[in-house]
């Protein structure tokens, strides 16, 4: 057997597995709660717009993205079946496709989601819980233009990074809702 029917082989038995090993995510005490794996920082962001607690860093290394399962009670997203057919593996989303919409979708899906936890919500670099913040605060640190034309403004308390909402809202609002319907 060659190298490459060899290695195709080895991946068709990991796929096996891990469809044997996976068990439904229940939406128990708010939701799930995920940790995602490097190569998915667009689902990661898309799901931290929808409002789901999501830890994510493109340096985070396969035995934190473990650790942070268990001690936290995170379900794991990743498309690495090296590492979801680890014994230590539990609760997971195996992530099959590229495209992150479809990847949003399989997360609906797999996790039984009817409507969006904290559209919003979550800081979309540090996932820290946005708080609200005077519009006086914010003067000097955000473009005039948006300062005389938007009336809320939240604010990261672990980055400091402020949001409002600007034009692409509708948009972004559109997209997921339109992924929750063809869940």
């Amino acid at each position: 057997m060659s190298n490459s029917a060899s290695r195709k082989k080895a991946a068709t038995q990991r796929h096996h597995l891990i469809e044997a090993k996976a068990s439904p995510i229940s939406q128990a005490d708010g939701g799930p709660r995920f940790v995602a794996d490097v190569m998915l920082g667009r689902l990661a962001k898309w799901l931290r717009i929808a409002g789901f607690d999501v830890v994510y860093s493109n340096r985070i290394t396969d035995e934190e993205l473990l650790l942070s399962s268990q001690r936290e009670g995170r379900v794991i997203l990743s498309k690495d079946t090296r590492l979801l057919v680890r014994k230590a593996v539990r609760r997971f989303i195996f992530i099959e496709s590229d495209d992150v919409r479809e990847q949003i979708r399989q997360v609906f899906r797999a996790t039984g989601t009817a409507a969006l936890p904290g559209l919003l919500s979550r800081c979309l670099d540090c996932n820290a819980v946005l708080e609200s913040i005077a519009r006086e605060h914010v003067r000097e640190r955000v473009p005039p233009f948006v300062f005389a034309t938007q009336a809320g403004f939240k604010r990261c308390p672990a980055c400091d990074k402020i949001y409002w909402a600007g034009t692409h809202r509708q948009t972004v609002l559109r997209t997921l809702e339109a992924l929750l319907a063809k869940r």
